[in-house]
């Protein structure tokens, strides 16, 4: 937890953190599991002294790091939730629009999925490195009203 208050964008140290026990009832679902998990990351809100951290209270920059100049990680949402509970960090997809079946993008990685949740509206999804046109790509079909969720074909290991 936050020791005190703590801005946006900091990057999160041993001496702005601390461990302590809390009751079970206190403890997000999402709560971080250790200072690891945290310290040398940038704080992704606003904490508050005593607030206990979760996943979405620091950057994922361990999604980018290590990959190649000119790739960026692009969070796909993803309908199916039988889908999205197969996808797992290092998998290879092909991702499809759900309008005409054309390739959004082809081989991408995949650096991690998870399900959805209220502020997604339930829609899982998977974050995954491309390239830039690509990254249009995907954008221009997430801005079509009639576009949303793609289609994730999973390449063989």
């Amino acid at each position: 937890m936050a020791v005190r208050e703590v801005a946006v964008g900091t990057e999160l140290t041993d001496g702005l953190l601390t461990v302590r026990e809390v009751p079970r009832t206190a403890v997000p679902e999402a709560a971080l599991g250790g200072l690891d998990e945290a310290v040398g990351r940038p704080a992704s809100s606003v904490l508050a002294a005593g607030e206990v951290l979760t996943r979405h209270d620091v950057r994922a920059a361990d999604l980018v790091s290590g990959l190649e100049p000119g790739t960026v990680a692009v969070w796909v949402p993803v309908a199916e939730p039988a889908v999205t509970a197969a996808l797992a960090g290092g998998d290879r997809v092909d991702l499809r629009s759900p309008g005409d079946g054309s390739f959004l993008a082809r081989d991408v990685l995949v650096l991690a999925a998870g399900p959805g949740g209220p502020e997604r509206d339930g829609t899982g999804g998977a974050w995954v490195a491309v390239d830039a046109e690509q990254a249009r790509s995907l954008a221009t079909q997430r801005a079509d009203p009639l576009g949303g969720a793609a289609h994730v074909a999973l390449h063989r290991p």
